[in-house]
């Protein structure tokens, strides 16, 4: 039997960083044409090995071989010349572009001296309109919800027209429609020969899609496997090294005294025909309880916890009373101090500190603990960061060490962590652990039900309902501003909050 034509061939590839080894002599094949699912704890080294293929990174130990041939890429460029594109999942868009801007950027179309503007408009549309969807070529990025500028990275390495696609966490902030969007086009790619390297947390997407799976752990490759030879069981065990326990939440928290009370509240949206990003929304929070928000992308999930948080672009209308008394927060300063933390849906341009240390991430909102008489203790500051790294297990070589070293689930810990430092009553996350591995998500549910027992009040919002009904003692389902059901845990199933989210009169 003939040899399969290998597209991708690793050998002994080691990078290290200051104080961690990311990789460690990992050797293995992908075939051409080939859907190629890596899959791995956060920080196992997935998303440093897929720099390496697609030239961000340049400095490693060891070989690498594109169709046969070695080859030691200078950068980017280099990589997408010879046919090689990679969709991060941290994005990587200049926000007060326009779409079409990012999509073409260090590639413009020119009509002579001058940019072609309306030629790159033009291939921007049809590249949605392969994805199936309705995103302005003309509007800038910033505008854009985390979902859309996601799809703004896919559409920019299509246009690439790449024989390697890198696809790293694709789907982590997608609805389920723009999901299935992207995996019609991921198969019209496979078929014409493209080879997909994948990176998910997501069994159901790994399984679904694969021909051959490889798994990393602390660095080191551990097996690759074809697709109908194992089981997301098998799978998730090799990434984590030991089984992963069946999370258990909800039964019998003692739920405690009304805290946050939401009466008719509405958040304008000026200029838009729909006029309210929400309308009427009525709520309560008790102590002691998880409250989910589920909806599909733009029902206002993320617009209800920026207005509770006195984050958003307008000032909301209705009535919010905390403790029983009526609040108004112009800025999230005002709900900080108040007792409000808020952990946001995107992590990198609204969540982390990138200049600024994992020590300093974890305290910058709590200095006055550290500090006496206006001076910053180290010795304090230090001690309050290594306790935080110590209770929510966030990996990381030291409190020194710089917070873009971390991997993206451990960055998000150190967000959890800070807000959890200034001891709040209300907690709002805010799709909490999009791109987070299953086993740090176990780790996380743990700590939000610990919180929850300890008499915190949370609020989470997810784009995946199976964690709404891990995690949450009631959902509520919002569907373009407005809210269309409220379900208690014996009420809970995917289709129902699915029908509530789609309704046709919402």
């Amino acid at each position: 039997m003939q040899e399969p034509e290998l597209a991708i061939e690793f050998r002994d590839v080691t990078k290290r960083f200051p104080g961690v080894i990311a990789l460690e002599n990992v050797s293995f094949d992908v075939r051409r044409g080939e859907f190629h699912s890596i899959c791995g704890e956060n920080g196992a080294g997935k998303s440093t090995l897929m720099k390496i293929l697609s030239g961000v990174l340049t400095d490693y130990e060891g070989e690498m071989f594109i169709s046969g041939e070695r080859v030691s890429l200078t950068g980017t460029r280099a990589a997408e010349e010879i046919g090689i594109s990679i969709i991060h999942q941290e994005l990587n868009l200049v926000e007060e572009l326009s779409v079409a801007a990012n999509i073409f950027l260090g590639r413009e179309i020119s009509r002579g001296w001058f940019l072609n503007d309306g030629a790159m408009d033009s291939a921007a549309s049809k590249l949605f309109q392969q994805l199936d969807c309705e995103i302005s070529a003309r509007q800038l990025v910033r505008q854009l919800r985390v979902g859309d500028q996601q799809l703004v990275e896919i559409a920019k390495a299509l246009s690439l027209k790449s024989d390697i696609l890198i696809m790293d966490e694709p789907t982590s902030a997608l609805t389920e429609t723009e999901v299935e969007r992207l995996f019609r086009v991921i198969q019209k790619l496979r078929d014409d020969g493209v080879t997909i390297l994948y990176i998910s947390h997501k069994m159901e997407e790994v399984f679904r899609l694969s021909d051959r799976i490889t798994v990393l752990r602390d660095g080191k490759h551990v097996q690759t496997l074809n697709r109908e030879e194992t089981s997301p069981q098998e799978i998730t065990h090799l990434m984590v090294g030991r089984e992963i326990e069946s999370v258990k939440l909800g039964a019998n928290r003692a739920v405690g005294e009304t805290i946050l009370d939401v009466k008719n509240l509405s958040l304008p949206w000026p200029g838009h025909a729909r006029e309210w990003r929400l309308k009427d929304v009525s709520f309560s929070l008790r102590r002691g309880e998880v409250v989910g928000f589920a909806g599909l992308m733009g029902a206002g999930r993320t617009e209800l916890l920026e207005a509770l948080f006195g984050a958003s672009e307008t000032p909301p209308q209705g009535e919010i009373l905390l403790r029983g008394e009526s609040v108004h927060f112009e800025h999230p300063a005002d709900a900080k101090a108040a007792g409000i933390a808020m952990v946001t849906e995107d992590r990198k341009r609204l969540g982390l500190f990138q200049q600024m240390s994992v020590r300093e991430n974890i305290t910058v909102c709590t200095l006055d603990e550290a500090s006496v008489s206006g001076m910053i203790q180290p010795g304090r500051e230090q001690s309050a960061a290594r306790e935080s790294i110590s209770e929510l297990g966030v990996k990381t070589a030291s409190a020194e060490t710089p917070i873009t070293a971390l991997s993206g689930g451990n960055q998000q810990k150190c967000i959890i962590a800070r807000w959890l430092r200034t001891n709040p009553d209300v907690l709002l996350l805010d799709d909490p652990t999009r791109g987070v591995d299953v086993g740090a998500k176990a780790e996380l549910y743990q700590v939000i039900d610990k919180l929850c027992r300890e008499g915190l009040a949370i609020i989470v919002t997810s784009s995946e309902l199976p964690e709404l009904i891990t995690l949450c003692d009631r959902i509520l389902v919002l569907c373009e501003g407005r809210l269309t059901g409220e379900l208690t845990s014996d009420e809970f199933s995917e289709e129902r909050i699915m029908e509530l989210a789609t309704e046709m009169n919402c």
